[in-house]
């Protein structure tokens, strides 16, 4: 499914209702049993300096409202450099993407993907990196679904199991 919204850079009058979506998003998360985001992270001064750093976009809808966010940029924890990636050059890497519950499964996380990837293509990047999880079995099947490939994991946040890395080659 195609999702009926546009990428754009977040805007500080944005940041009340990006912090009003991710809390929703991370309710909705734990209620499915993964618990990859709690009180301590993200914050809502995590998205405050994405957001001044340029790096932060939302997903609007047909009338403007707020269905997306994520931080898109150039670059990688640094738990990353045990990770096998097939490319090492430049990269995009997604960090932070949360949708609506209202309106996931409607492909605004395929929508910020397909942005991450045209930027990274227009940067001159050779793949895009991402980490997920291991409980976020949705992200995970998307992440497959569009050609994604799993190429280790890392631990982040001090959560107790492992996040899968993923990388798509360009």
């Amino acid at each position: 499914m195609t999702a009926d919204c546009i990428i754009r850079p977040a805007r500080p009058a944005d940041l009340d209702a990006i912090w009003s979506l991710v809390r929703r998003a991370v309710a909705h998360m734990n209620a499915l049993g993964n618990p990859q985001w709690g009180a301590d992270y993200p914050t809502k001064a995590h998205y405050q300096a994405d957001l001044e750093r340029g790096e932060l976009f939302a997903a609007a809808g047909p009338e403007g409202q707020l269905l997306g966010v994520a931080c898109i940029n150039g670059t990688e924890a640094p738990e990353y450099a045990a990770v096998p990636w097939s490319y090492r050059g430049p990269v995009r890497s997604i960090h932070r993407l949360a949708v609506d519950p209202a309106v996931q499964r409607q492909g605004i996380a395929s929508a910020f993907f397909a942005f991450a990837e045209a930027q990274a293509r227009a940067a001159g990047c050779g793949a895009v990196h991402l980490d997920t999880y291991c409980r976020n079995d949705r992200m995970q099947a998307l992440l497959v679904r569009l050609g994604y490939i799993r190429r280790g994991e890392v631990h982040l946040h001090d959560r107790p199991l492992p996040y899968p890395c993923y990388e798509k080659c360009l």
